[in-house]
């Protein structure tokens, strides 16, 4: 009988045990595969002057190979190592998407006086309690700790809990006598829970800035520049064969896609020096063309060339 569902990290070929069934996202999101997982960083080009084109190109910077089932957390630290090894600089602004954001990464980047520009994911949604009563209604100052929730009432409790193993902080409010008689407590406490808790992390504040800042329109606006990395996974898949391995193992795979992020590398390096030489041929031969004319005072042709709108500057 076919098995519908695989755990996280099965092997499903014994010739390639490195091979691992995975899946990300759920309901109609839900995206599974059976192989490797690959984190993807590339330079953004600087912004030419208004109506001018940009002749520098961007260029990956990193391609991190990874199981499966490992999580993309620990592949943005292996990509700024990776980036390290190869002598390249920590970027003063990193582009990414919700999963590399949290709490604690946006504290490792104000500490090391770096950028990690995304947006921060919503709180985990809990059974019962409508999204308008998430943890994001709630007003949370964890330096005071202290925390309102939406009835207008500030917690009577609360407990700093520590994870030695995993070296981790959070936070638990409560409100145990606040919801006996608050008109909002069908809504904003679970059935079968005496009051309502909630439980953050040490970084909680970082975090929920993220949020709110996300929704603004400047916000938005440079979060366009992480749009260039969706078109490069699509020319690394397409062009280049990313997501077909030709080869059996974790070693074999991982010098694939090295090997496919130096090809890419090299046709863009060449369109860069295409495009350079180009524009610079365009400027010489215009140079030439108009000190070949005739630049007598009544000569038409200077007259028409001096004022043509196609005459470069030299």
């Amino acid at each position: 009988m076919p098995v519908k569902e695989h755990a996280t990290g099965v092997v499903r070929n014994p010739h390639d045990p490195d091979a691992q069934w995975s899946a990300k996202s759920q309901g109609p999101q839900k995206k599974s595969w059976v192989g490797y997982k690959v984190q993807v960083a590339e330079t953004i080009p600087e912004k030419a002057a208004k109506n001018q084109p940009s002749i520098q190109g961007s260029f990956i910077t990193s391609i991190v190979t990874q199981k499966a089932s490992d999580s993309d957390d620990p592949g943005l630290d292996r990509v700024l190592a990776d980036q390290a090894t190869n002598g390249l600089e920590r970027p003063s602004e990193l582009y990414a998407d919700g999963a590399y954001v949290s709490g604690a990464r946006l504290y490792q980047a104000r500490e090391e006086h770096w950028q990690l520009i995304g947006p921060a994911q919503p709180s985990a949604n809990r059974a019962g309690i409508p999204k308008a009563y998430r943890i994001e209604a709630f007003d949370i100052d964890i330096t005071q700790r202290q925390a309102r929730c939406p009835g207008g009432y500030f917690n009577t409790q609360c407990s700093r809990l520590e994870e030695q193993k995993r070296n981790k902080v959070s936070y638990r409010f409560e409100w145990s006598y606040h919801c006996g008689g608050c008109p909002l407590r069908p809504e904003c406490v679970a059935a079968g829970q005496p009051h309502r808790t909630i439980v953050v992390s040490q970084y909680h504040d970082l975090l929920q800035q993220r949020r709110n800042e996300q929704q603004s329109a400047q916000f938005k606006e440079r979060m366009h520049q992480r749009n260039a990395i969706e078109g490069t996974v699509s020319e690394l898949a397409r062009a280049h064969g990313l997501r077909r391995s030709r080869y059996r193992g974790f070693a074999k795979v991982e010098l694939q896609n090295l090997l496919i992020a130096t090809a890419c590398n090299i046709k863009r390096w060449l369109r860069a020096i295409v495009q350079s030489f180009s524009s610079s041929a365009h400027a010489l031969f215009a140079s030439l063309r108009i000190l070949s004319m005739n630049w007598s005072p009544f000569s038409t042709n200077c007259l028409l060339c001096h004022q043509s709108a196609e005459t470069p500057s030299i």
